[in-house]
């Protein structure tokens, strides 16, 4: 092994030291621009997430508006109508007069209004069951049925038109029925026949009918209106007193409540005061919600049902109706609940997660940025250190150089001086000495020729000269030149080939494979030196339409993992400090340029022991 100065340890640590600071540079340089763009791209995600959240909380919002409002508005309707519909018969102004008309809701059972569609047979097709009033009295009226005690109600039913007696009285009975069970009744107050403060008449009124809030609006109705209505709504009421109605001139005020609401099961009773001087009045309707519900989310949430939304529509905990689909990646997104009368209806809104199509893309943009730098940075890096590879190699190469140089020079001048100072006493000793000299000067002849083909081939100076001839002609030619100088070093040198290979000739550069040869030679002299046999062997041989020719020495062979470097210029498998053979490391690199430049391709097994160098030539006409 060779001995390592100090000024070389410290050159080989300052190098190493070098290639630390490097990467570590390349890594600030990195962490300096993946950080400003990271925490921007969290940012960019997180914002965009957030918009994509109230996006999806504003279009649920607004859904749940519209079907709220859709809602009130039906309720809206039916506050604005007037308290005279509810009854069965209605007084109109006539010329000269008034007249008296059936009520709408008789002739159109049920079929009219917000909460009903008019269709051919005059059925509900909304959910709405039937209008009723609560008399003064508790008694229940409803104007699609009316009293058959009275005699206006027996002649109602003698027109043929009104076929549905049966069915409209059980539609009747469901009402009273809704309205028992709701604890929805009406009476006049014990102290109205008193003549007591009308105030504390309705507020004693409002005692038996809990959850009704004064809100009232007022109805302007004339004497003749007023007097009918009450003549229908109080019967055959003995105990009613007409002072209980009071008119101004030839008018009277009406006050009408707003609806409020019970519920019972999928059934929803909608019921309002009204007073008309000191009489009070019950009026209201009663819905199938689970109808009217479904279609009002059909209607009003329709834009729902090709959207990523869903929502589920529940009254008193129950699933009255469904729209959009369901996926499992939805999420609970808002619970919103109606507000009275409707607060026992809640809205159950779904929606993907905020994590949309823009802000994945964003993120993953920003993961793609940071990847391209990185790689870039890598890249560049790469780069960098193959050339502070190369231009180490070439420094090695330089003082490669210069150690074989100068080791033949030394051996030549030294032999030299022995003989001219005539210090050599023997003629054998004296031809032992030329011999020496010019085994040095040969050595140095091929060294310098080594560097000048490289510079040719890299140059692409090189002269190819291609011509038709038999490669056994080439093998004899070298080693009947150069198997002194293997002998010389202690080597035998055996050649083998195929008998079918020796008259075949192939397009081929001698000099190239003169050239090719003595270097694999030469590596296989310089490797094996401490091998248990001193033999190369060269072959030459066909296998199918491939010839090749191969080297095989006996020495330690080639790591696999260095299999293919040793082909880069100035590579060598041992460290330039710790090495224990002579070379420069342009070997192998010109023996595989030149093989591509004369279409022949070069392959490097190990034969345990040693190593077999194959050069396969063009492949042969058939």
């Amino acid at each position: 092994m060779r001995k390592i100065s100090l000024k070389e340890s410290l050159s080989y640590i300052k190098k190493h030291q070098a290639i630390i600071k490097e990467r570590l540079v390349f890594v600030c340089i990195f962490l300096v621009i993946a950080i400003p763009l990271s925490i921007m791209f969290v940012q960019s995600y997180k914002q965009t997430r957030d918009l994509n959240e109230r996006n999806i909380q504003e279009e649920l919002q607004k859904a749940f508006s519209y079907f709220e409002n859709g809602l009130i508005t039906d309720l809206n309707q039916e506050n604005r109508r007037s308290y005279k519909a509810y009854g069965i018969l209605n007084s109109i102004a006539v010329i000269g007069g008034s007249g008296i008309q059936l009520s709408a809701f008789f002739v159109y059972p049920d079929s009219i209004g917000p909460f009903c569609e008019y269709d051919p047979n005059y059925r509900c097709t909304k959910g709405l069951i039937g209008h009723f009033q609560i008399s003064h009295n508790g008694d229940l009226l409803t104007p699609f049925y009316p009293d058959t005690s009275t005699r206006i109600g027996k002649s109602i039913w003698d027109n043929p038109l009104f076929d549905s007696r049966e069915e409209r009285k059980k539609t009747r009975d469901q009402i009273q029925h809704l309205l028992d069970t709701l604890g929805i009744k009406n009476s006049l107050p014990k102290q109205a026949t008193q003549m007591v403060d009308s105030t504390e008449a309705i507020d004693q009124l409002y005692e038996e009918i809990p959850n009704l809030a004064i809100s009232a609006r007022t109805e302007t109705t004339s004497e003749n209106e007023a007097i009918s209505y009450i003549a229908e709504t109080q019967k055959n009421d003995s105990t009613f007193q007409p002072e209980l109605l009071t008119f101004s001139g030839a008018n009277t005020n009406v006050e009408i409540e707003n609806f409020k609401a019970r519920a019972i099961n999928d059934t929803i009773v909608f019921f309002r005061k009204i007073q008309i001087g000191q009489v009070p009045v019950i009026q209201g309707f009663a819905v199938d919600m689970f109808r009217y519900l479904n279609i009002m989310v059909q209607d009003k949430l329709k834009d729902i049902e090709n959207s990523p939304y869903a929502v589920d529509v529940t009254m008193n905990g129950e699933l009255i109706a469904s729209v959009g689909v369901h996926r499992s990646s939805h999420t609970l997104k808002q619970v919103r609940h109606l507000e009275a009368p409707y607060n026992n209806i809640a809205l159950y809104m779904y929606a993907d997660k905020s994590v949309n199509f823009g802000s994945t893309v964003a993120l993953i943009s920003g993961i793609i940025l940071l990847i391209v730098i990185a790689i870039a940075l890598w890249t560049i890096y790469r780069f960098t250190q193959s050339k502070v590879a190369l231009a180490s190699k070439r420094q090695d190469f330089v003082s490669a150089i210069t150690h074989e140089l100068k080791t033949p020079l030394t051996a030549i001048k030294m032999y030299a001086e022995l003989l001219q100072n005539s210090w050599v006493v023997s003629d054998e000793k004296r031809q032992k000495y030329y011999t020496q000299i010019a085994s040095e000067a040969d050595r140095l002849s091929r060294l310098i020729q080594n560097v000048l083909n490289l510079s040719k081939l890299d140059g692409n100076r090189w002269n190819v000269q291609l011509r038709r001839e038999r490669p056994k002609a080439v093998l004899d030619d070298f080693v009947a030149t150069y198997s002194k100088n293997v002998e010389k070093q202690g080597f035998e040198l055996t050649v083998s080939s195929d008998t079918d290979a020796n008259n075949i000739s192939l397009l081929i550069d001698r000099d190239a494979i003169m050239q090719i040869l003595m270097n694999l030679v030469d590596n296989s002299l310089k490797f094996s030196k401490k091998s248990d046999y001193k033999m190369i062997n060269i072959e030459l041989t066909i296998k199918g339409t491939d010839m090749y020719l191969a080297v095989r020495d006996f020495g330690p062979g080639i790591p696999p993992a260095e299999m293919k470097k040793v082909f880069q210029e100035f590579y060598r498998v041992e460290n330039e400090m710790t090495r224990q053979t002579s070379g420069t490391g342009i070997g192998l690199s010109m023996v595989s340029k030149l093989c591509s430049l004369t279409n022949m391709k070069i392959e490097l097994e190990n034969a345990n022991p040693g190593l077999r160098t194959k050069i396969h030539f063009p492949p042969l006409d058939l």
